[in-house]
């Protein structure tokens, strides 16, 4: 009997991921096991030597950052998404008073931990895009915001919305696929990023070195059309989608 896949995975894939394992399993009659977590964090548990056969990860840095090592194959892009504000409703945010709400000192503005997680990465990228046209301001909500969930010193159980609800910030910033739960939910409003602040966001993946056949095979099957439609179905976007919503 085959001993099963072995994932660690970005926690933001966690609704996506068992699906597809699943139709994999299907498939292949191969168990796979996934374990989730802050990215950058799991990036440092491969480095201390904890098995593995899968890295799939929030940024393209991590897995990358194993390529160079020797302990993956190259790192390659399987899916992509978007960082988007997950605010009160009472806020009365909108992509067009975005910049004058989070300048406003009154707001409590919730973010991921920089290092720690990709996400709070990711906004850190948009607060240098917008320091990059409102001179000061990037820097000043770099300082502000919060950094509530995703860190290694984070209490767990934690999510955007359960802040918000409990009043501990105003918005926060995260990715398109966890926000979209809560789309159908009045006490909240989700808020695209406009395009000259928003930052690229590509998942990457990464296969351990000598890695047996079955991985190989689940690599493969996570870069083909079903799974990608399932990762669509869960609220990321197609990996081919790079630079289009710039370009809009």
């Amino acid at each position: 009997m085959t001993e099963g896949i072995r994932i660690l995975a970005a926690g933001s894939l966690r609704h996506a991921l068992p699906d597809i394992a699943d139709a994999f399993r299907e498939a292949a009659g191969v168990p796979v096991s996934v374990s989730l977590g802050p990215a950058g964090l799991l990036r440092e548990r491969i480095e201390a030597g904890e098995p593995f056969d899968l890295f799939a990860s929030a940024n393209m840095a991590h897995p990358q950052h194993l390529a160079s090592t020797g302990l993956t194959e190259e790192a390659v892009c399987f899916t992509r998404n978007r960082l988007v504000v997950l605010a009160r409703t009472g806020l009365g945010l909108t992509a067009e008073n975005l910049v004058t709400v989070l300048s406003a000192p009154s707001t409590r503005i919730g973010i991921s931990t920089p290092g720690d997680d990709p996400s709070g990465d990711y906004a850190f990228d948009m607060f240098d895009r917008l320091e990059a046209h409102h001179r000061g301001l990037g820097e000043t909500l770099k300082a502000r915001a919060l950094q509530l969930v995703g860190g290694r010193h984070s209490p767990p159980g934690r999510s955007a919305a359960g802040l918000i609800a409990e009043g501990i910030v105003d918005l926060f910033l995260g990715y398109a696929s966890n926000a979209r739960l809560h789309a159908k939910d009045p006490a909240f409003g989700i808020v695209a990023i406009p395009p000259a602040y928003a930052p690229d966001i590509a998942y990457g993946l990464a296969l351990r070195k000598g890695a047996a056949e079955d991985a190989v095979a689940f690599r493969d099957f996570l870069l083909s059309e079903p799974a990608e439609r399932l990762l669509l179905r869960n609220g990321f976007e197609s990996r081919a989608a790079t630079g289009q919503r710039r370009q809009r």
